[in-house]
């Protein structure tokens, strides 16, 4: 079992809201501070930083693990994300929900370039 660290580093602005998206995506909760999406499914917000971004995710059950003595749901998270109304993003990741606390014990994605965009 890995025992918890703290960051080294600061997460991106980008990264962190992708995560936050699919945090919510899967248990939607006002814990999760993400705005909610709109009626086309597009989740759009100001990161920190002052840039703005839209996505698109969708999440699908994987499968339920046993990770040492919790009992765990993962979860694939796919979509694409557009920054600023120009560069796009292909958005691939995991995320991983403990059934018994509901507490998100991982959430990895991966932005990958698309390049330029028209919005």
């Amino acid at each position: 079992m890995t025992v918890w660290r703290p960051a080294t580093r600061e997460i991106d602005p980008l990264e962190e809201a992708v995560a936050n998206a699919a945090r919510a995506t899967i248990l939607p909760t006002p814990t999760i501070n993400v705005p909610p999406p709109s009626s086309d499914g597009i989740r759009s917000q100001l990161l920190r930083d002052g840039r703005e971004l839209r996505l698109l995710l969708s999440t699908q059950y994987l499968t339920l693990q046993q990770r040492g003595p919790r009992t765990v749901v993962v979860y694939a998270v796919r979509g694409n994300a557009v920054l600023d109304k120009r560069i796009g993003y292909r958005v691939t990741g995991q995320a991983v929900l403990d059934v018994a606390t509901r507490a998100f014990l991982d959430v990895e994605c991966r932005l990958e370039s698309a390049g330029s965009v028209m919005l």
